[in-house]
């Protein structure tokens, strides 16, 4: 059986286009863990599924999610992604995100409108006659 590859901090954050201030930020705070660190060189290493676990943080961010609202809802898949409970939550989450995002695009539909308007009536005016 072969060993599972493991991977050093800067493998991931050439990987991810990320700094590798940022892995060690989500390591901090608990969202990701080092497997082991080589007894030489004392570097951290980190398994597949932390790199997986990683790409999910970094996909929720650009969808929005705070890092407490990425953290739960891996947190909720990984200790059983098929539960009902753990999907219902999650929906929750994507239920009110949707929400937040519609507000906002509302909200800059009418600043759009209102730019608009301010222009068309600078446009019209006689200033620029």
């Amino acid at each position: 059986m072969s060993e599972e590859h493991l991977f050093s901090i800067s493998e991931l954050a050439a990987m991810f286009d990320i700094s590798s201030r940022t892995i060690r930020y989500y390591e901090e705070i608990g969202m990701l863990s080092s497997e082991t660190r080589e007894s030489l060189t004392k570097q951290r290493k980190y398994t597949n599924q932390e790199r997986r676990r990683l790409k999910m943080i970094l996909r929720g961010k650009k969808l929005g999610f705070s890092l407490q609202e990425i953290k739960e809802m891996i947190d909720l898949y990984e200790t059983n992604p098929e539960g009902v409970e753990e999907k219902k939550r999650i929906i929750e989450y994507a239920d009110r995100k949707l929400h937040e995002i519609n507000e906002q695009i509302s909200e800059l539909q009418i600043l759009r409108d209102e730019i608009l308007s301010y222009k068309e009536r600078y446009l019209h005016s006689k200033e620029l006659e």
